[in-house]
């Protein structure tokens, strides 16, 4: 072991960082950077991609980056800043031995997918049919654009899960316990999505009832029930890669699943509903994920 290893250890185990600060002080610090970039770069550049036409804008490109990839920027800059680095391994995917872990990273978004098919269809009064048009060749050739959608998805959902898990849920689990930062990190994931809600209607639509405050905390709701599922998954992989891999197929297999079973007509002017639908599936899926990590995991330490 080297000097910077055991210099590493001493600051990991008593929390200190720049300046000598130590223990909780030190987390709040961190944490409070952390958000401060994060949603400083969500805040900043995201109304510009979602109120313009991104195609048309010169600098789209960069702006979206700066967006969707705020939470990763926001972990790097935090890391440095307070001598953390990722020597914890965290970027790894670690296959062996944590093999279970990245089957449930595949199983429970399809379960997620699924459920949330199974209610939208009943709440919208579809039925439980196969409706989409152009027969099962479209249904393939779907599924077929939907493994690249996948893999472009996992690109940028890096951005999401390097902030997420990679930093933020492990740091609220140190200071609030495993409720408290499944909560807090939920409620802060949900918040940081305001302004897709509120120039773009993510998830629940541009005219429900209460926009855009109802959309905010509903979506806040959702990150809680997904926040479980990720943080799962990242404590059985000791990886961020087994969330990013769920996270890619929750956003890719879902909407497909429900295109199936939907027609256009059934499903316009019902976003509302089918947001809320989703809603409850996350909420359904994260519960027992939840109860499995109070079980399992104790705390954070040696995990």
């Amino acid at each position: 072991m080297t000097n910077n290893d055991i210099l590493y250890d001493l600051r990991k185990n008593r929390g200190d960082g720049p300046g000598g600060l130590s223990g909780k002080k030190n987390e709040f610090m961190s944490i409070a950077l952390f958000l401060l970039i994060s949603f400083g770069l969500m805040f900043t550049f995201g109304p510009v991609v979602y109120v313009t036409d991104a195609a048309d804008t010169a600098f789209s490109g960069i702006f979206y980056t700066l967006a969707a990839f705020s939470p990763c920027i926001a972990c790097i800059i935090t890391r440095y800043r307070f001598h953390e680095g990722f020597r914890d391994g965290i970027l790894y995917p670690k296959f062996t031995g944590h093999g279970k872990a990245y089957v449930l990273a595949v199983l429970l978004p399809l379960a997620y997918g699924v459920l949330s098919c199974i209610l939208v269809t009943v709440c919208l009064g579809a039925g439980f049919s196969f409706k989409m048009e152009g027969g099962i060749y479209t249904a393939l050739a779907n599924n077929m654009i939907m493994s690249v959608e996948f893999y472009y998805a996992m690109i940028i959902l890096i951005g999401e899960e390097l902030g997420w898990r990679a930093f933020l849920y492990d740091k609220l689990e140190k200071l609030f316990g495993l409720h408290g930062s499944l909560i807090i990190g939920g409620i802060i994931w949900g918040l940081w999505h305001t302004p897709a809600i509120v120039h773009m209607g993510l998830n629940y639509g541009l005219d429900h009832p209460g926009f855009p405050y109802v959309g905010i905390a509903l979506m806040c709701v959702m990150c809680t029930g997904f926040g479980a599922v990720m943080q799962l998954l990242r404590k059985m992989s000791n990886s961020v890669i087994a969330p990013i891999i769920a996270h890619a197929i929750i956003d890719t297999v879902g909407n497909t699943l429900i295109s199936m079973f939907l027609t256009q007509e059934l499903a316009d002017g019902r976003q509302f509903t089918v947001g809320v639908c989703i809603t409850v599936a996350a909420v359904i899926i994260g519960i027992p994920c939840w109860i499995y990590m109070d079980k399992k995991y104790k705390n954070i330490e040696g995990h």
